[in-house]
């Protein structure tokens, strides 16, 4: 064998850097049909990833050295010339640099992968089937490799089971595929047609569910069970089957019964009979109590002041329903910036699980801007400064100023915890207020206590007594009042959650008054407000709002401004300016005020094939009044509603509706909660 020849067998056996290639391992989207798998719970939540190693061959580079070297024994052998020891040096020379080229050429992993460019690909069109067969068919199609219309038709058989597959997630185990390449000659034709016959899917016939070990007491396993649509006589569907194993474990784990797992977990396909028989059984080990809080020396200084907050103790059985609404009310409190709660299953012992708890502390001092803007008062300014955590008792101090075109307010609000920083608490409040809208210019200053009750009972109680000082202009009416006002509210209130409810209420119901004792007037206030929301359909929604207030006793028309009652604007009758609407004054001088109020809202919002958005049509209507004597006013309208992750835009165009005057034309925005 010559140098030249070996160099070139060498050369042309060694592979290319291009043609090594390692595929990545897909999961099939049908679990192993007859294996039975075992779940174990060392966390939460597990996950499970399956991967392939790649072999690396070494036999090229093997074979090509063992070729260099026999080369040169050959040489050594025949060359008897006296040149032959310093051509044998040059040629040694060339053979080291001829093998390190070979030998790196053989060792390719650190080359980079070729990137391939496919300049026409092909697209996929399924016929034959819709609905979830369809769109699965598609996903699996879509998943392959960009294939090259030049070289579909080595693809066939790839198309052909990658539809297969997709096809058996869903039960159908016998379907008849037919693969329609794209025209040759027709350059723009780059589709391929994917013509499915289904056949008859497979249905269950056994159906095994079982729940062995204390698990099988708690009737949470019993509903997963029977909320699963898998059943007998029903068409098999493996990510169904899926779904059912990973909420039964989720159901486990949130129970506490940590070293649950399948015994057995299997489907057992006929199809030459066309059935399928499951068998489940689940077996859950004893369920785990709360163990010991395992916490740094920070956390266990700021958790000082939300001690009350921990409803469970030691040796109570595990929930995660009961930590999740501990971290809940850790977060409620306003005092971190961060609540991780969280059980260290792999430190459990003797049946109990410790808690792991870490608290990261707000700063000292938080600021909050706000701009935004209402109809009813324009554009909106607000500055908030707020100290969370002023001493191991849990006080705060919270100051705020909201200025608008037509009012300027300005609080401060101390707040003492009690038995509960959420639920039980006083604050100590201070406030002023101006107004200067329509008739009415008033400043309002006011300081008070509330002593703030939700602990027990599914109202909130604000228990308070204010002693404030109103200096106003109503029209052509100039007067002060100082009063002291004891007063009670209570609000309530229930949802499906989130900022477009699909159900709920509130109820908010409030009573104050002072007397001539203690002040300058004698009156009661009594007032309440109730909001609903139902679903017509899932995107439909139906609102409703009903209001009333009144006062009471000798000087029930004669109270300061701020306690009379106007109507119109964005959340009274819409058509109408904000608080445009209540009776005159006897000079004819402006609005005066009313003794009462009663308003409602009727409003019904459907989908108009728009994402995230809905058309609202609504009516709006009620009076504010002293006798019940006057007309009611109408505000019907229409609306646009665009439900944003942040709250609901609303956007509306309402008629005001006043017997014996010209229709009032309005356009009201806002932008929140529904409630």
């Amino acid at each position: 064998m010559s140098l030249f020849s070996t160099y070139w067998q060498l050369c042309t056996s060694a592979p290319s850097p291009s043609s090594l290639s390692v595929k990545k391992a897909t999961t099939s989207s049908i679990p192993a049909i007859t294996t039975s798998s075992t779940n174990t719970s060392s966390a939460y939540a597990t996950a499970t990833t399956t991967t392939t190693t790649p072999t690396t061959t070494t036999a090229s580079c093997s074979s090509a050295a063992s070729a260099i070297n026999t080369a040169v024994a050959s040489l050594k052998q025949r060359c008897l010339c006296p040149l032959c020891p310093l051509l044998r040096a040059l040629l040694w020379v060339a053979f080291c640099l001829f093998s390190w080229q070979v030998l790196t050429g053989c060792a390719s992993d650190d080359l980079p992968a070729a990137e391939v460019r496919v300049s026409d690909p092909v697209s996929f069109r399924v016929e034959g089937i819709s609905g979830d067969l369809r769109t699965n068919v598609e996903a699996h199609l879509n998943s392959l490799a960009v294939i090259s219309k030049k070289r579909v038709m080595f693809f066939v058989r790839e198309i052909t089971e990658s539809s297969t597959q997709a096809l058996r997630a869903y039960g159908y185990y016998h379907p008849k595929i037919d693969v329609q390449l794209p025209d040759k000659d027709n350059e723009s034709d780059r589709t391929v047609v994917v013509q499915v016959d289904a056949g008859k899917p497979l249905f269950i016939r056994n159906y095994t569910l079982q729940i062995l070990g204390e698990g099988s007491e708690y009737k949470a396993f019993d509903d997963a069970l029977k909320q699963s649509p898998l059943g007998a006589y029903t068409i098999l569907n493996h990510g169904l089957y899926e779904d059912l194993k990973q909420k039964i474990h989720e159901q486990a784990l949130s129970l506490g019964f940590f070293d649950g797992k399948f015994i057995s977990s299997r489907i057992l396909v006929y199809q030459d009979q066309n059935m399928a028989d499951i068998e489940l059984i689940y077996d859950s080990g004893p369920r785990y109590r709360f163990g010991q809080f395992l916490m740094d020396d920070d956390t266990k200084k700021l958790i000082i002041p939300s001690k009350n907050l921990q409803k469970f103790k030691q040796g109570d059985y595990f929930s995660t329903q009961i930590v999740n609404a501990y971290v809940q009310a850790l977060n409620q409190t306003g005092y971190y910036n961060a609540v991780d709660v969280r059980p260290a299953v792999d430190k459990r012992k003797d049946q109990e699980v410790p808690l792991e708890v870490h608290l990261e502390r707000r700063p000292n001092n938080n600021v909050r801007l706000g701009v935004g803007y209402t109809t009813d008062e324009g554009p909106r300014f607000l500055v908030e400064w707020n100290k969370p955590l002023l001493n191991d008792r849990g006080d705060s101090f919270t100051s705020m100023a909201t200025i608008t075109p037509i009012t300027q307010d300005a609080q401060a609000v101390y707040k003492i915890p009690l038995k509960d920083p959420n639920l039980d608490y006083l604050t100590l409040n201070a406030m002023q207020n101006h107004v200067d809208l329509n008739d009415t210019e008033a400043v309002l200053s006011q300081i008070g206590v509330h002593y703030i009750a939700n602990e027990t009972g599914s109202w909130r109680r604000d228990y308070s007594i204010m002693a404030e000082y109103e200096d106003y202009n109503q029209a052509s009416e100039s007067g002060y009042a100082s009063n002291l006002l004891p007063g009670l509210r209570l609000t309530r209130r229930e949802s499906s959650g989130g900022f477009d409810p699909a159900r709920g209420y509130s109820l908010m119901l409030e009573a104050l008054g002072t007397s001539k004792l203690w002040g300058d007037n004698t009156f009661v206030q009594v007032r309440a407000l109730y909001r609903g929301i139902i679903s017509i359909t899932e995107n439909s929604r139906f609102l409703f709002r009903l209001e009333q207030g009144a006062n009471f006793g000798p000087d029930a028309e004669g109270v300061p401004p701020s306690h009379r009652f106007f109507a119109g604007g964005d959340n009274s009758i819409r058509g109408f300016g904000y608080r445009d609407k209540a009776p005159a004054q006897v000079d004819g001088s402006g609005l005066k005020g009313g003794r009462y109020l009663t308003t409602g809202t009727a409003e019904v919002q459907f989908p108009i094939g728009i994402a995230n958005s809905r058309l609202a049509v609504f009516l709006d209507g009620g009076m504010a009044t002293d006798d019940y004597q006057d007309d009611i006013l109408w505000g019907p309208g229409i609306g646009y509603r665009f439900i944003s992750p942040y709250g609901i835009v609303r956007v509306d165009i309402a008629a005001g509706l006043e017997p014996g005057q010209d229709n009032n034309y309005q356009l009201h925005f806002a932008f929140g909660p529904e409630f």
